[in-house]
């Protein structure tokens, strides 16, 4: 049960629960691509190439703090691709390899961008009681997208992995955020669509939690959930 009495602040997690209905972002492409682009994929034979790319993009540091949203999803697109054409998932064409790549990140720009509009509304109610802070593993360049999405004048500070040289699940990162905009753990409450990332590193500060659920079946005991982001002005 949350404790409004006490919460100054409400700290949000971007991917995944600003620029989606709280689904993971696999899952995502892996909807865009077969019913947008008709690709023969499913779970098992995407998750490699999903999980490659997440990983190449923080080897690699291709997205500099200038990048927009699709610069960054076509850098992760290209890798996915780019792999899934080396597991034979795809066959080697001029189309797979280059047009559809760029294509996927024009679709997942589209989806994101079409998400974030909505919690823009919500955004802006909620700061009107609130102070609101952004806390995001991204790649150097979230400040940008948020710009670009119009949601950045909504938090006092952005918090972006990368440049904080600190990753989520590590609760440093929300707690270099909280303090950083001066306030205790106790006085704010964290939204997130992940349990390992947002919510129980939440919970292990102190900090009152939200888990944002595309299904209510999905819910852990004892956790308040919400499955759209505007329930966020009920409960608050």
């Amino acid at each position: 049960m949350i404790n409004k009495s006490k919460i100054k602040a409400v700290a949000f997690d971007f991917g995944g629960t600003l620029d989606s209905p709280f689904l993971h972002w696999m899952d995502i492409y892996l909807y865009l691509y077969t019913t947008k682009l008709n690709l023969p994929l499913t779970r098992e034979n995407f998750r490699d190439s999903y999980v490659y790319a997440e990983q190449m993009m923080e080897r690699l540091q291709l997205v500099q703090p200038s990048h927009s949203l699709q610069e960054t999803q076509k850098f992760k697109t290209d890798l996915q691709f780019s792999h899934l054409i080396e597991k034979g998932v795809l066959a080697d064409t001029p189309e797979n390899r280059n047009e559809l790549p760029l294509q996927a990140a024009v679709l997942s720009t589209e989806y994101s961008s079409e998400y974030v509009a909505a919690s823009r509304n919500v955004l802006a109610e909620l700061q009107k009681k609130y102070v609101l802070l952004l806390v995001s593993n991204y790649y150097g360049n979230v400040s940008k997208i948020a710009g670009d999405l119009e949601i950045a004048s909504f938090f006092k500070s952005i918090t972006d992995s990368t440049i904080a040289g600190v990753r989520k699940p590590d609760p440093a990162l929300w707690k270099l955020a909280i303090e950083g905009a001066g306030f205790n753990p106790e006085e704010v409450l964290i939204v997130g669509d992940s349990m390992k990332n947002d919510i129980l590193p939440g919970i292990s500060l102190g900090c009152q939690v939200v888990l944002g659920c595309p299904d209510s079946k999905e819910k852990p005991e004892g956790i308040t959930y919400v499955t759209e982001l505007r329930q966020l002005l009920s409960l608050l």
